[in-house]
């Protein structure tokens, strides 16, 4: 009897150790499921950081991504030929009662994971509409008239190198993910100079018929992204240099002009944000981006009305579609002249 008793208590013994153990082997696997849940969980909010240059691919990693872009820009007494958003100027100025223009952007995009590094190219189209009325030149007051003009054409490649220079908390909790960056621009689109204008009677003026879509000069871009992760939101923070090379452009354009060497005004841009993660696969963007550049020389003398103040406020969604695709949508809103009324990225 007495040695029933010990082997029945020796069995309890065994099966409580068996299921301890079985447990105990158990909870790594719990830890790591969790583990991937949160992984899920900032998913979007990890895409929505490549998206805006604070994250990089994987290794190995490529992306391709169309995207489309479109931008609204309307107002009064407004010089049609002394401004674009594609920093691209054009020499002299007329002065008209009302403009607006729609310009649409597809692009193609390649990005390609690199050990801690990533490659970026960007191939943009532009289609672009400028509706204007404007009094006519030696008429009454009250006589209007209106014309329309429309241009496409491929516009400045661009290419970078990004570099995941230092990661979040490597020296300190608040150290956060530092990502550097260096760009060229290739002058693919048609430059503002070899463009054709013609002689509006109504005007009294030359107006361009076709529309620059790109700058017409060789840019490097150089600048950096750093990103704060506090939980469950991620804030970042993007600077960048933009350095336009001169250029003797001499004669060009239809009637030919003598522009002479122009030299772009230098770029200054900044923009600082929150992303928010709703689950895990949506998140939203909140960011102001403000874009300073410099004044354009002509012959090594400033164009008057040249520099540029660019204030947007930027909304933006990103939605991960399983298991390779994710959608990211944008909205900007111009909050200073120079920056174009309204703009939407897909």
């Amino acid at each position: 009897m007495r040695k029933r008793i010990f082997w029945l208590v020796g069995l309890m013994l065994l099966l409580s150790y068996s299921v301890a153990w079985g447990q105990a082997q158990q909870a790594p696997t719990v830890g790591e499921e969790r583990k991937e849940e949160q992984q899920k969980k900032e998913l979007a909010t990890r895409v929505s950081e490549v998206e805006r240059g604070g994250a990089l691919l994987p290794y190995g990693r490529l992306v391709i991504e169309p995207s489309f872009e479109y931008d609204h820009i309307s107002g009064t007494s407004t010089s049609i030929s002394g401004f674009t958003i594609f920093q691209a100027i054009l020499i002299g100025k007329v002065q008209t009662e009302t403009l607006k223009r729609d310009i649409f952007i597809p692009a193609m995009t390649v990005r390609a994971g690199l050990k801690d590094a990533e490659l970026y190219v960007r191939i943009p189209y532009f289609f672009r509409t400028d509706n204007l009325t404007f009094p006519v030149s030696g008429g009454a007051t009250t006589t209007l008239a209106q014309q329309m003009f429309s241009n496409n054409h491929i516009g400045d490649i661009t290419s970078y190198i990004y570099y995941h220079a230092i990661r979040e908390g490597q020296w300190k909790p608040w150290v956060p993910d530092a990502v550097v960056r260096f760009g060229v621009n290739f002058p693919t689109g048609q430059d503002p100079y070899s463009i054709n204008r013609r002689f509006i009677p109504e005007l009294g003026a030359l107006l361009p018929v076709q529309f620059p879509t790109g700058t017409g000069h060789w840019g490097v871009v150089i600048g950096s992204t750093f990103v704060k992760t506090v939980d469950p939101a991620v804030i970042f923070l993007n600077v960048a240099w933009f350095e336009n090379f001169s250029r003797n452009v001499g004669t060009a354009g239809s009637p030919p002009v003598n522009f002479g060497v122009i030299k772009l005004g230098n770029t200054f841009e900044y923009s600082v944000g929150v992303i928010l993660s709703l689950q895990e696969r949506l998140s939203m963007s909140f960011a102001l981006d403000q874009r300073i550049t410099g004044g354009t020389t002509q012959n090594g003398v400033n164009l008057p009305g040249s520099s540029l103040n660019a204030i947007t406020f930027n909304i933006g969604a990103t939605y991960v579609i399983p298991p390779r695709m994710a959608v990211d949508f944008v909205v900007g809103i111009g909050l200073s002249r120079d920056a174009p009324d309204a703009s939407i990225l897909v």
